[in-house]
């Protein structure tokens, strides 16, 4: 089916040769998307397992969440909350927002002065990031500067888990004692845009394999 059946192969077969490696070619990607889509929420139901008996009456050293959908800084400021002591690292923020107007937006119930007052100092707020790799690159850049963080918790939702995971293994200092835990705010896949939104995601997670696959591992991260 690959290479020619014939010696001398005319147009016509070639032709042939061609369409039916084209389908077989075209299935077997459908077929792994197809896939892909059903493990991803799988994996991270699976991260947030492995997190909960890791962290169980334990503190994570920092808790990061790469911004990009509604629910993620909320869900994180509930985190900070039942994690104190731990440093909140969030990235990829809009430039035109602050810690206030993010606390605003939340609907926290504590007036921001205070929370500002009791909170601000353990919360480090990124703007330049743009892309899931962007914010992987802020995180590790943010976690170089902090002294000796060990366990850290990277939240996002279930369909973002599998991309972060790949791209975190990849861009992590190899140096360092970096433990990642993941925990995935669940999506509900009977609504359309929620499939939608798993179905680029599978799109996304192929073209960021094929950015880490070229890139330089021993070019030294941004500071």
């Amino acid at each position: 089916m690959f290479t020619k059946k014939y010696i001398f192969e005319t147009k016509t077969t070639r032709t042939k040769r061609i369409l039916k490696t084209s389908a077989v070619v075209g299935s077997i990607a459908v077929m792994g998307c197809i896939l892909l889509c059903i493990y991803i929420p799988i994996f991270a139901e699976e991260q947030n397992e492995i997190t909960s008996q890791a962290l169980y009456q334990k503190s994570p050293d920092v808790i990061a969440v790469f911004t990009g959908d509604i629910g993620r800084i909320d869900y994180t400021l509930k985190k900070a909350e039942q994690y104190p002591s731990a440093k909140v690292f969030i990235t990829g923020v809009y430039a035109k927002n602050s810690l206030s107007t993010l606390l605003r937006k939340q609907g926290k119930e504590i007036s921001i002065d205070d929370y500002l007052s009791q909170e601000s100092h353990h919360i480090e707020l990124d703007y330049l990031a743009r892309n899931t790799v962007e914010n992987g690159l802020a995180t590790i850049n943010y976690l170089r500067k902090l002294k000796s963080p060990k366990s850290i918790l990277i939240i996002s939702s279930d369909y973002h888990i599998f991309r972060i995971s790949r791209i975190m293994n990849a861009l992590k200092d190899h140096s360092a004692d970096y433990q990642f835990y993941y925990e995935s705010i669940p999506s509900d896949y009977k609504k359309t845009g929620n499939l939608k939104k798993l179905v680029k995601e599978v799109y996304k997670f192929f073209k960021a394999s094929t950015f880490l696959l070229f890139w330089d591992q021993e070019s030294p991260i941004l500071d």
